[in-house]
């Protein structure tokens, strides 16, 4: 098998992101009580002052708006907004950390990396769970590991995601065999918002399920040997479907963007359909822009609750898909200039 080598992929590996689940002994593991939620938000703030400049957001103080924004930039959970009145988030400045309070756990620790950074991503959190170790008497088990409100946590606490970019895979068919073999392995394929989520524009999270009787060095292993996997499989299938075709494929990335550097009005389900065939053409060469990362940031950006934001208001819907249009054209042109 050939050397897997991350730059040849870059376009289908979006993100990575580690997450551990930790509770503390004393403590209900979802908190409902108000005190005892403000107790727990004070020690935690405290235990990690010296890890890195957090700021502290507490969700009953922000806007349905901001709790929303938070949440599709994947801050925060819906867990986390539904216990409003306890839950509080810690998010380092360029909101690669954040660590959330009192959601389905105690403390739900994350950080994202872009690109297929697992072993990195961990050991930045791992340096945070040392100092929540060092300060907290954390719920832990010689024998379980790790006490956790949900069983599938239990041992480790940790959940190695890394989000792909599979549009091949999603054209030819192959993707429901992916999830099958996938699962064979301790390993889930969801929609880029996790469970429950679709997969909009051709996006998958692929994760761990296993977290009891595995280290995390296994468990990081072997989510990573599993992308690169699929990321060959992904570069094959394209091969067959898409360069093979190129004619068509490239016509349908350009007017794709076309229309997205056109448009007036741009619904958010349209501008993902069109923006996945422009993130393709420029995988493919077939449209000049160089940093593809950008083009998953302006996934991101271009969510209902992060253009309201952006605009600085709560728009209704067709302020909304108007100011979607301007914001995505703009950017777009400016990436192919």
């Amino acid at each position: 098998m050939s050397t897997f080598t991350p730059d040849l992929y870059k376009g289908n590996i979006v993100m990575t992101r580690v997450r551990l689940a930790r509770n503390l002994n004393g403590y209900p593991f979802k908190v409902k009580n108000t005190v005892a939620a403000r107790e727990i938000v004070k020690k935690v703030n405290r235990a990690l002052v010296r890890s890195d400049t957090f700021n502290l957001f507490y969700m009953s103080n922000l806007s349905d708006l901001k709790l929303e924004a938070m949440k599709e930039r994947h801050l925060i959970s819906q867990n986390l907004i539904d216990n409003r009145e306890c839950g509080a988030v810690l998010i380092n400045p360029d909101e690669s950390i954040s660590v959330m309070i009192n959601e389905e756990d105690v403390i739900r620790e994350q950080c994202f990396m872009k690109g297929l950074r697992l072993t990195e991503a961990y050991k930045r959190l791992d340096k945070i769970d040392d100092d929540l170790e060092k300060n907290l008497n954390l719920a832990y088990s010689s024998e379980l590991g790790y006490l956790t409100a949900c069983p599938t946590n239990l041992g480790t606490g940790l959940r190695a995601s890394v989000m792909l970019f599979l549009p091949a895979l999603t054209e030819s068919g192959k993707i429901g065999a992916l999830v099958k073999e996938v699962s064979k392995l301790g390993l889930t394929v969801r929609g880029h918002y996790g469970e429950g989520s679709d997969a909009e524009g051709y996006m998958y999270q692929i994760s761990n399920e296993v977290t009891l009787g595995v280290s995390e060095e296994q468990i990081l292993r072997e989510v990573e040997s599993t992308v690169q996997d699929i990321c060959r499989a992904e570069r094959d299938e394209m091969e067959k479907i898409f360069a093979r075709n190129e004619l068509k494929t490239m016509d349908r990335a350009r007017k794709a963007y076309g229309i997205l550097t056109n448009a007036v009005i741009l619904s958010y389900g349209e501008f993902l359909s069109h923006v996945a065939l422009v993130k393709l053409g420029a995988m493919m060469g077939y449209i000049s822009i160089d940093n593809i990362e950008e083009i998953d940031d302006l996934i991101i950006k271009a969510r209902p609750a992060n253009i309201c934001e952006l605009y600085g208001k709560r728009l209704s819907a067709t302020d909304r898909d108007l100011y979607r249009a301007e914001f995505v054209g703009r950017k777009l042109i400016k990436l192919k200039d």
